[in-house]
This record gives C-alpha cells, structure tokens and sequence, in this order.
C-alpha cells in the first residue's frame, strides 16, 4: 500500500478477517460434502480458503497440512485447527473444528438410531461403491495439488520415491517416514 494513497480492495480484503460464520459455514460444507477423510478434504480446503477466498496463503495451507501430519488425530480436524487459527486466532481454529466435525457428528447421530435398518439397505451399499471412486480421486486431487508446487528439485522426487519405498515395499510405518524426512530437513535443507 502507498503511503497516504487509498488501499486496494484486495488490500483491505487479506486485511480484513472473515467472520466467524464464514469460518463455521466454509467448514460444516466441506465436512457435509467430503467423503473418505481427511486426506480427500486437504484439496477441498484448499480450494475454498487458498484460491476461492484467499484467507491463506499457499505456503502457509502447506505448513497447516504438514503440521496436522505430527498431531494426533483426524488430519481434516488438524487442518481446519490449524487454518482457523491463521485467520481469526483461538476461536477461529474452535469455529472451524466445530464446522468439520459437526455433519458428521450429526449423520453419524442419525445413522447410529437407525443402524439395523440402514445397514441392511442395497442402496446404501451402491452409494457407497460409487463414493470409493470420487475418494480416491479426492485424494489424488490433494497428492497432485500439494505436490506440484513442492516438487521443484530434484531432490525432492527423490524423497518422494524413497518414502513411497520406504512405506509400500518395507512397510514402515508412515509416522516413521514422516519423521525421518522432518529430521532430514532440518540437518540438510538450507
């Protein structure tokens, strides 16, 4: 901004914090419609807070997801504590767990009053079959979005294939994987 000069709108719009029914709304939305998980709701939280509302920048959705990675629990929750917290503090990272995890707190509330009956339906399995493959393309949305534009050197790739070896062909498990590459980070990336 120029000094004594006007604000650009979108200035004053990354200035200016979203409210905490926006928070709560963006986020009982994608909780409401995201099936598979968390992973397949990192790209779907993407979209709306990084290019649709642009209350966070990229670099710092990357740090929120790789973060949710060393807390415990449901990453989507991770994520949605850690991006609420980066646009309105304490209430806004409550606000945004709130959002995510109220839909399926509230379907699984219906679900578990009428589960003999609903299990038993043939169009609950259908639905189902048919939501295995929009998840798995959720999650390779999420893979090729996060991917693209942290994958920028070589040595990078490098991780990537070691990792995958690491966790497919020797079953490591990922937590391990995940931190030896924090530690390798931090010993040999400046």
């Amino acid at each position: 901004m120029r000094a004594g000069g006007p604000a650009s709108p979108e200035a004053a719009a990354a200035v200016t914090p979203p409210s905490l029914l926006a928070i709560f709304w963006i986020f009982f939305k994608i909780g409401a419609f995201t099936f598979g998980g968390g992973y397949a709701m990192i790209s779907l939280i993407e979209e709306e807070l990084v290019h649709r509302h642009r209350w966070v920048q990229p670099e710092d959705f990357m740090d929120a997801v790789a973060g949710a990675q060393f807390l415990p629990g449901a990453i989507a929750v991770n994520v949605a504590l850690f991006t609420g917290h980066r646009v309105r503090g304490a209430i806004g990272a409550l606000t945004a767990t709130l959002g995510v995890v109220l839909p399926s707190y509230l379907v699984i509330s219906i679900i578990a009053t009428a589960f003999e009956e609903f299990s038993s339906l043939p169009m609950v399995h259908h639905f189902l079959r048919g939501a295995h493959v929009v998840v798995v393309s959720l999650i390779l949305s999420t893979v090729f979005r996060i991917g693209r534009p942290t994958l920028n050197v070589w040595w990078k790739w490098v991780a990537v294939f070691l990792g995958l070896a690491a966790i497919i062909v020797f079953n490591i498990h990922p937590v391990v994987v995940v931190l030896a590459a924090a530690a390798a980070g931090i010993l040999f990336v400046r």
